[in-house]
């Protein structure tokens, strides 16, 4: 693409769209080792397409995934760079596929019709039974 396809008429603009789309929805944050990060609006299009790149080739959900594939995945979830803090600050090799799982249910329980799929605030109550 050229600076000059910005200027051309097209059929349907998804760049516009999707800017459309994203800036209606609130950006997932999760917390690790004290620290908040932001998630993508939606789940990275990476992700899915590895899973279903392994499920073709044979491999098993429960099959282990090597480093570099982990660092690819985690990377395009959390960014690079808060990926690299979050294993400077002393992520745990046993900690990763929690991230990892855990995170893909944070965007599907947004997605679930009944709850946000969010626990309540440290120090939150829950309101006393009217009666």
């Amino acid at each position: 693409m050229t600076d000059g396809d910005q200027d051309v008429e097209v059929d349907y603009d998804f760049d516009e769209a999707w800017r459309e789309r994203k800036a209606a929805r609130v950006a997932p944050k999760i917390r690790i080792l004290g620290k908040v990060y932001t998630l993508p609006h939606s789940l990275p299009a990476k992700l899915i397409l590895f899973a279903v790149s392994a499920q073709k080739n044979g491999r098993s959900a429960t099959d282990e995934v090597t480093a570099e594939e982990a660092f690819d995945m985690l990377s395009a979830l959390l960014g690079e760079e808060n990926l690299v803090d979050i294993l400077n600050r002393g992520l745990e090799i046993d900690d990763l596929p929690d991230v990892l799982g855990t995170c893909q249910q944070v965007y599907k329980n947004r997605q679930a019709p009944a709850g946000n799929g969010v626990a309540p605030a440290k120090g939150a109550t829950e309101p006393a039974p009217s009666g």
